[in-house]
């Protein structure tokens, strides 16, 4: 009888440890996706920085020849 007992928690937490195994495999792919798309966000920032400050230099050379 105790066997029997032992048997069926063995057999829900087997169940229970492969059910948390795929979540933290979903979870981990998530992460690496959310960590590519901030990434390509960052990229993007960069360019934007650059491209303003670029602008701004030029802008200010332009005033003092003009």
């Amino acid at each position: 009888m105790a066997e029997a007992a032992v048997n069926f928690v063995i057999e829900i937490l087997s169940s229970l440890l492969v059910q948390e195994i795929k979540l933290l495999r979903s979870a981990k792919t998530e992460v690496e996706s959310i960590k590519r798309e901030l990434e390509s966000i960052r990229s993007f920032l960069r360019d934007a920085d650059t491209k303003a400050a670029a602008e701004e230099e030029g802008e200010s050379d332009g005033g003092v020849d003009a």
